[in-house]
């Protein structure tokens, strides 16, 4: 069993990124169960901070009596640290004097660990072996720090977690409005094909310039309208919106045809970006598309977007 430390925030949009990709999970509060062994696709996750092998379960009155018990011998790689999570009242080196007496050639390194010991405190306190430890590198992909950077494009960590809920593992992902290039930065990091559409060469440019600087690999730009696109694996994209986008017609007119042609070119799943100022759920049922699942996730005071997964 692996145990996954979620970021507080969204948690109902953190639990829905791991199903998609880990299949059933167990949630408490911020730490999420699964039996899925994959570890690649638990790195992938834009929401889990740690990931984890859980060890054993215990409570704080059996606690120390356990961490004597086990044999630590057996996960024991040339050094480790032991680290609290949560609210415990205990102190780390305190428990860790108890790993170290069970040790056959034990040394302590508190910066860089062959073994991290996690000791996570919720309902019950899990004993676990640190896998992974995010560091978060989508910040540095943040628009602002781009080469072509522009005022629309999504948050990267966001842009992460809309890809995971697709629940794309292998083939091609395609965002009909590819814009500068945010969705699609991030597909091509996760080793998916990323093939991007957008009617603005100039959006195309920036596109090329940002992926190609994050050095993304094997993504296909097409001009192109994206109410027409082809079959697809899967589809993720936030939808245009707003003065500054070059529609031509009326929003929920465009939005209409993208959503027919999406239920003919659709061969699995789609994640949608809307905005909040349109009646997309009778847009969607019109297409004959149907919402699996949507969340809120708040921009500001004038702009929540409705995060739509179709079939």
């Amino acid at each position: 069993m692996n145990l996954l430390l979620l970021s507080k925030e969204k948690l109902d949009l953190a639990k829905a990124e791991a199903e998609a990709l880990l299949g059933k999970v167990k949630v408490e509060d911020n730490i999420l169960f699964t039996a899925n062994e994959d570890l690649n696709l638990m790195k992938r996750l834009a929401f889990a901070n740690k990931v984890c092998r859980l060890l054993f379960v215990t409570d704080k009155k059996n606690l120390e009596k356990d961490l004597q018990k086990f044999d630590w011998n057996s996960i024991y790689k040339k050094s480790f640290c032991l680290r609290i999570e949560g609210e415990l009242l205990k102190n780390e080196a305190q428990l860790a004097g108890f790993v170290w007496k069970k040790l056959k050639n034990p040394k302590v390194d508190l910066e860089k660990p062959g073994t991290r010991i996690e000791i996570i405190a919720g309902k019950k306190i899990y004993c676990c072996l640190l896998l992974h430890e995010s560091k978060k590198d989508y910040l540095l992909r943040k628009t602002h720090l781009r080469p072509m950077p522009h005022p629309t494009s999504l948050h990267p960590k966001l842009a992460k977690a809309l890809v995971n809920l697709s629940g794309a593992v292998k083939g091609e992902v395609v965002d009909p409005f590819c814009g500068s290039g945010g969705i699609l930065m991030e597909t091509g990091l996760m080793g998916l094909k990323a093939v991007g559409y957008d009617i603005d060469k100039i959006m195309l440019k920036m596109a090329d310039k940002n992926l190609s600087y994050y050095k993304v690999k094997g993504y296909k730009l097409i001009k192109g309208d994206g109410t027409k696109i082809p079959k697809a694996d899967y589809v993720v994209t936030d939808l245009p919106y707003g003065r500054s986008s070059k529609i031509s017609e009326k929003i929920e007119t465009l939005y209409s045809k993208f959503l027919k042609n999406l239920k003919k070119a659709l061969r699995n799943k789609a994640v949608v970006v809307f905005p909040d100022n349109v009646n997309y759920r009778k847009l969607v049922k019109g297409a004959g598309l149907k919402i699996e699942k949507e969340f809120n996730y708040y921009i500001h005071k004038s702009l929540t977007k409705k995060i739509t997964v179709l079939r």
